[in-house]
């Protein structure tokens, strides 16, 4: 059954975009808070580095706000910035010479912990590791498509839409990411694939 065009529901960007467009500093404003976090936390799973997350997420918003005359109203205000940002994150990681592991200390307080006790915060700890160890062996596409899965807790239709994919394809790459995390979780540790 077709909605009428009036029964649609409200966007809520909707307002602030037509403010910000016409350049009501406040209005973008408004649309950069509402989005700031799950751009950043795209940005941190998809780079590994809290400086260059930072420092494209402040890219994103500056491309936003110049390209905002160009965005599709129709579209969730929010799935098209988190486009925006892997675009960008994609176009850092494609310029990065070689692979890099990375120092996971800093990701591990993103997870917070409600322990009880010290030993089992020290099991939630090693597990934490364990896993943000195994996630940056994954490439970036697989890392991607579980942080906005899992992390995100996007659905496989947001995430299509971010990725500029059919949802199928999102079901396909979450299963192989799945997967292949799986595997690296299992194996004993020192020895890699």
């Amino acid at each position: 059954m077709m909605m009428a065009v009036d029964d649609a529901p409200a966007l809520p960007w909707r307002d602030e975009v037509a403010a910000a467009r016409k350049g009501n500093r406040h209005a973008f404003e408004a649309l950069v808070r509402g989005v700031q976090r799950p751009v950043y936390g795209l940005c941190l799973r998809l780079l590994a580095n809290d400086a260059e997350a930072a420092e494209v997420a402040q890219e994103t918003f500056l491309r936003a706000y110049q390209a905002l005359d160009r965005f599709d109203e129709a579209r969730p205000f929010e799935l098209w910035v988190l486009a925006i940002a892997r675009n960008l994150c994609l176009d850092l990681l494609r310029r990065r010479t070689r692979a890099r592991t990375e120092d996971l200390e800093p990701m591990k307080e993103l997870l917070a912990s409600q322990a009880p006790s010290q030993e089992d915060a020290a099991v939630a700890r090693e597990e934490r590791l364990s896993l943000e160890q195994a996630m940056a062996t994954l490439g970036a596409e697989d890392r991607e498509v579980l942080a906005l899965y899992y992390v995100q807790r996007r659905t496989t239709k947001e995430i299509a839409a971010v990725m500029g994919v059919a949802p199928g394809t999102i079901m396909a790459r979450l299963f192989r990411a799945r997967e292949k995390l799986r595997r690296r979780m299992q194996q004993p540790e020192g020895e890699s694939r």
